[in-house]
């Protein structure tokens, strides 16, 4: 009985993880950015961004997503709010076609 249990257990796992490649950090922040976005209506005036230790860490030095190359926390939320949920807050150009870092907050 309890292989079968273990052996259900496995297949779960199999089926739902999906590994993570790259550093998922600037994605969560612009995937936040883009949230607000939908939650507020529209574009955000104005964003205070609060991240963890591990948060500021990992993203400092990581190219984001879409951005022309730009680093760190502000690039992250910029595509995100500038993306917004449509793109799933993944960066990319907006309606205008520009990118995250041609375009001031």
């Amino acid at each position: 009985m309890e292989d079968k249990i273990y052996q259900s257990y496995l297949e779960i796992l199999q089926e739902e993880l999906v590994p993570a490649l790259g550093c998922t950090e600037p994605i969560a922040l612009a995937y936040a950015a883009a949230s607000a976005r939908e939650v507020f209506g529209g574009m955000p005036g104005h964003m205070d961004v609060f991240c963890s230790g591990n948060i500021i860490k990992n993203v400092k030095n990581v190219t984001v997503p879409n951005s022309g190359g730009m680093h760190g926390i502000e690039a992250a939320w910029r595509s995100g709010r500038q993306s917004g949920p449509e793109a799933g807050g993944a960066g990319g150009s907006d309606r205008t076609g520009q990118r995250a870092g041609e375009r001031s907050a």
